[in-house]
């Protein structure tokens, strides 16, 4: 299983955005310095961001990316739903005409199983709690 670098950059722009939490905006350029981005990526990252109504953006010199709501309230799950499509390890999990063998296969119970395991954990993690580890890290 890999995941998309959509989620995984949208993921360190939301925790750097999580760390400034009521500093005012973070500038665009301020984040792709600091995590090593393509600012037109994030560029693109962000206004999903924006149509799912996790941040919000401020125009004007002084101008970035906000957070909409508390970090504590922006789950994993969240960001992973506004930048991907869905969360189905394998097609058959979406839609089960995909293959022939869906209703017998043995193998989906577990492929249900982990993907649950998966939405749980995501749903589990918020920002708040990913801003903490990156600032032990940064001690």
């Amino acid at each position: 299983m890999k995941l998309s670098t959509r989620f995984r950059y949208g993921t360190r722009f939301m925790i750097d955005l999580a760390m400034s939490y009521n500093a005012g905006p973070v500038a665009m350029t301020d984040i792709t310095n600091q995590e090593r981005l393509s600012k037109k990526y994030l560029e693109q990252i962000a206004y999903r961001l924006m149509k799912a109504k996790l941040i919000k953006s401020v125009r004007g010199p002084k101008g970035g990316y906000l957070l909409t709501k508390h970090p504590q309230a922006i789950r994993l799950i969240d960001i992973y739903n506004a930048l991907e499509k869905n969360l189905a390890l394998v097609p058959c999990l979406k839609n089960p005409n995909v293959c022939s063998l869906s209703k017998t296969c043995a193998a989906k119970e577990f492929w249900q199983r982990l993907q649950r395991q998966i939405e749980q954990y995501l749903f589990g993690c918020t920002l708040k709690s990913l801003a903490k580890l990156k600032k032990r890290q940064l001690v």
